[in-house]
């Protein structure tokens, strides 16, 4: 049985091995690189405020570098990885052989249905696992000093490809094509049903689960009109709105709110003779005006030292929905499948 299953997928298993070696090497061979940027830069071992700078400075030297390219295309890889491996790998598993109609001779055999299921599930999630690990532990262990300088590692693009998330996306991307192969039983149908159901959990983890799960602080401080100042405004209504970005470095910001005394999100009415075109002297006026408003920022965010207490939450539910995915699939075909 296991000789088959490898026979089976071994030419797309092959294939996506051959890519992530083609990662892992570049990664190795521009990590000694990426470590000297740092170093050059004053970035490596610096303390207090010369931190902001030397940050700044490395991700310069960086960005016309190989090594940043590289960074671009893992990420990007890590994201798309289980989609690939749902189309490619889990829905032509037990579809193609439901289609063709080979599945009987099979269970014709001493071989039970379950087992050969079972065995399926097993090698194919379990390399399916491996490799999105083995490319997320480099990834994550050469870009300790990219996340470290950006401070950018709870952004939904970057934590998807960081730590032992992309290890549950890839489990459940490859169990949800073997299901989905085993209840419409035509490998095309299959494949563009798993591409919608595993790209619509990509989007609902960081959209709707993960700020669920990360239990996010919220907090109110006075409005900072000379920081990042940002303001829209309708010179029909007068409404004005004015966005100030939080200094909350590392943190992942849900919401940015600029509230009244009462609590109320900040609208307005504007003075136009001190906010707005018509305003003589605009930028100078402006600021005054809005900090006679008394205004507070209403900040709802995850903190960056939440990183890994988010990894783990997310995994188990994306392990819990492969085990139940799994489950279901053994159920059907020992009880529905004819």
């Amino acid at each position: 049985m296991i000789w088959m299953t490898w026979r089976q997928f071994r030419n797309p298993a092959l294939v996506t091995g051959a890519l992530l070696l083609v990662l892992l090497a570049g990664l190795a061979l521009t990590w000694a690189q990426v470590t000297d940027l740092a170093a050059q830069a004053g970035f490596t071992g610096c303390q207090g405020d010369a931190c902001a700078g030397a940050a700044e400075t490395f991700l310069d030297s960086l960005r016309p570098r190989m090594a940043y390219e590289l960074h671009l295309a893992a990420i990007v890889t890590l994201i798309l990885l289980p989609v690939l491996l749902g189309i490619f790998w889990g829905a032509p598993l037990v579809a193609r052989e439901l289609e063709t109609g080979t599945y009987r001779m099979v269970f014709s055999q001493s071989v039970g249905r379950g087992r050969w299921l079972l065995v399926k599930l097993l090698i194919g999630g379990a390399a399916a696992a491996l490799g999105a690990g083995l490319l997320s532990l480099m990834l994550t262990r050469w870009a300790q000093p990219i996340d470290a300088a950006s401070a950018d590692r709870l952004n939904p693009l970057v934590f998807g490809a960081r730590g032992i998330v992309p290890v549950g996306y890839a489990a459940l991307a490859f169990v949800a094509g073997v299901t989905a192969g085993l209840l419409l039983r035509r490998t095309l149908t299959a494949m563009v049903v798993t591409l919608l159901v595993v790209a619509g959990l990509q989007l609902a983890g960081p959209l709707v689960v993960r700020p669920w799960l990360a239990d996010p602080a919220t907090t109110t401080v006075p409005l900072d009109v000379d920081g990042q100042l940002g303001i829209s405004m309708s010179m029909d209504t007068k409404e004005i709105r004015v966005h100030v970005e939080p200094d909350l470095r590392g943190a992942w910001v849900l919401s940015n709110t600029t509230v009244t005394s009462t609590g109320a999100e900040f609208t307005g009415p504007a003075d136009t003779t001190q906010c707005g075109p018509e305003a003589p002297r605009d930028r100078e006026t402006c600021p005054g005006w809005l900090k006679a408003q008394n205004l507070s920022q209403e900040l709802t965010y995850v903190p960056g030292s939440r990183f890994w207490a988010l990894q783990w939450r997310e995994f188990g539910v994306l392990i819990a929905l492969t085990l139940g995915l799994s489950w279901f699939s053994l159920w059907w075909i020992r009880r529905r499948l004819t």
